[in-house]
């Protein structure tokens, strides 16, 4: 049995794969297996991982089916002591794996050790987040998420064990889900140092994004005792959807869900509230000055 398994799922992503690939060669690490949970991909990723690891696992999929129904088909696969996950456009910094699976040698009552990181955005431009461990990660994940869950984590065997696959039902929010579940019965641990590079995606379709978002607060939110900050989540997650209509030009549906958010949570966030007339003029005539201000999360920014 490898000492670790290296999950990656991936769709299409021959143009990029091969950074994420690369990074694990340094990782310090040699008794490991790279299991690739292929999303139905056509454009040759396969081959691209063939090219820098020509024994690799492969679990593939005939139809497109998201993140977490790619990384569950290679979970089944997996047969190492630890289990890395590494998402197909991001890479690792050299060592992360080493310093992580020191750690947990070190702390036997930590079954989850993640890392900060560096977030790249699609222009270049970066921000490295720097995570302080809470008292309880299971109560600041229920109410927000505070660090990158899809490629820092290693994660014990027994926690696949005892906690189960991801939600293959979540096109998004599906990692988050799944530490929730972890932090309900594991201790979580993340390395202050930032030893992975997160780099940015284009927005999730929108349609996925509002059922996962509906999913996901049906499961949650009642393990929220407080009102107050389940209303704060509720709107919050609201506001994030209409933020990936905008996106995609959806202004009329991204219109109702500001008006959705505003109505659970009026005062949570006044630069929404300050938006909704621009919001509303997009929804009508169909332009897309809303869209343009939240492109970059700057001008009428309602992140």
């Amino acid at each position: 049995m490898p000492r670790l398994s290296i999950i990656i799922p991936a769709y299409n992503r021959a143009h990029c794969i091969a950074r994420a690939l690369e990074s694990i060669r340094l990782q310090g690490v040699e008794d490991f297996e790279i299991v690739l949970g292929d999303d139905a991909s056509s454009d040759g990723t396969l081959d691209a991982v063939r090219r820098f690891f020509p024994d690799a696992k492969v679990a593939r999929l005939t139809v497109n089916s998201g993140a977490a129904a790619a990384r569950n088909a290679a979970l089944r696969l997996a047969t190492g002591e630890f289990l890395a996950f590494l998402d197909s456009d991001d890479e690792w910094l050299p060592k992360k794996i080493e310093a992580q699976i020191a750690f947990l040698g070190q702390n036997p009552d930590v079954a989850v050790c993640a890392t900060s990181h560096i977030f790249c955005r699609r222009d270049g431009l970066r921000r490295h987040v720097t995570v302080e461990n809470p008292e309880s990660w299971r109560e600041v994940l229920l109410e927000t998420q505070l660090f990158h869950g899809a490629s820092t984590p290693v994660v014990r065997r027994e926690v696949l064990d005892s906690v189960g696959l991801q939600d293959d039902s979540l096109r998004v929010l599906e990692d988050w889900d799944w530490m929730l579940r972890i932090a309900q019965r594991h201790r979580i641990y993340v390395l202050p140092e930032r030893l992975a590079v997160i780099h940015e995606n284009g927005p999730s379709k929108p349609d996925c994004t509002r059922q996962s978002m509906e999913r996901f607060l049906k499961k949650h939110l009642p393990e929220i005792k407080s009102p107050n900050v389940r209303r704060r989540v509720e709107s919050q997650h609201w506001e994030n959807t209409a933020r990936c209509f905008f996106r995609h030009a959806r202004n009329r549906e991204g219109f109702a869900c500001v008006l959705k958010s505003i109505a659970i949570l009026p005062l949570r966030n006044p630069a929404l509230v300050a938006a909704l007339p621009v919001a509303l003029v997009d929804g009508l005539l169909g332009t897309k000055f809303l869209r343009s201000a939240i492109a970059w999360r700057g001008g009428l920014s309602i992140v």
